[in-house]
């Protein structure tokens, strides 16, 4: 009987040893990156909408912008200069960031398509009357995006290093434009996705809770993005369909590599 037992013993000791050692190599499992992928949720219009509607907004630049895109890149604005001061370092920034609440326009504003400043985000979307998770930070990607570059780029990161995507993307079937950020890691361009954090599913009516992808996700995964239309932030602008803009040789030059 003693021996039956040690050796019953010495196989769930093997097993949790085994399965101790799967998820130290698989940091993140395979079947939760696909549920994740497959709940966010690409929301902009496609591109000449959103350049209609940007027009409409602004039909002026600022001296030394190259796009409108550029004008929702506010790292100087006095509520991300606040928050960006609670934090340190790229990590936080980011951390802070998938603690937003995505939700869509129709429901925060009844409309397709609105784009919000850094300000307006940070500082009034939790009291509007539309929005379902108030007091939380809540709107939909282009705002995470931009307002997370502003962060990053208040936090000291050099407007080199970090930028804002404009793009199409397939998140598990789901094809359509969104906003993402990538910031350059070891001479490598990352992505980061604010909008990875808790969402407003407007069919169930309920928030879903998600704690987000950790910092360094989209180095050990493939971003699923089909084509780009923009790189921006503050001071920087790049089409890279016919590398118009002003960006430096490194935004032509440098992609992504796992």
């Amino acid at each position: 009987m003693l021996k039956w037992l040690i050796i019953g013993l010495s196989l769930i000791a093997i097993s949790c040893i085994a399965t101790g050692v799967y998820f130290i190599l698989s940091p993140n499992d395979d079947s939760d990156g696909r549920m994740l992928l497959r709940q966010l949720r690409p929301d902009l219009l496609n591109e000449q909408q959103l350049k209609d509607k940007l027009q409409v907004i602004h039909p002026t630049l600022d001296p030394g912008k190259q796009s409108r895109y550029q004008l929702y890149v506010t790292p100087s604005d006095d509520e991300v200069v606040s928050l960006a001061g609670e934090l340190n370092g790229a990590t936080e920034c980011y951390q802070s960031a998938v603690q937003w609440t995505w939700v869509s326009d129709p429901t925060l504003h009844g409309t397709d398509e609105k784009w919000l400043t850094p300000h307006e985000f940070l500082s009034d979307t939790p009291a509007y009357d539309t929005n379902p998770v108030k007091p939380a930070v809540a709107s939909d990607c282009e705002e995470q995006a931009n307002t997370l570059v502003s962060l990053l780029r208040a936090d000291g990161i050099p407007a080199t290093d970090v930028r804002v995507v404009l793009g199409m993307v397939d998140f598990g079937g789901e094809v359509g434009g969104h906003a993402w950020v990538e910031i350059k890691q070891n001479l490598n361009w990352m992505p980061l996705e604010a909008t990875s954090g808790p969402y407003w599913d407007d069919d169930a009516n309920r928030l879903v809770s998600r704690s987000g992808h950790p910092f360094n996700y989209y180095s050990r995964h493939n971003y699923p993005e089909i084509e780009v239309w923009a790189y921006y932030n503050d001071v920087y602008y790049l089409d890279p369909r016919d590398n118009s803009g002003n960006a430096p040789l490194s935004w032509r030059k440098l992609q992504f590599q796992q």
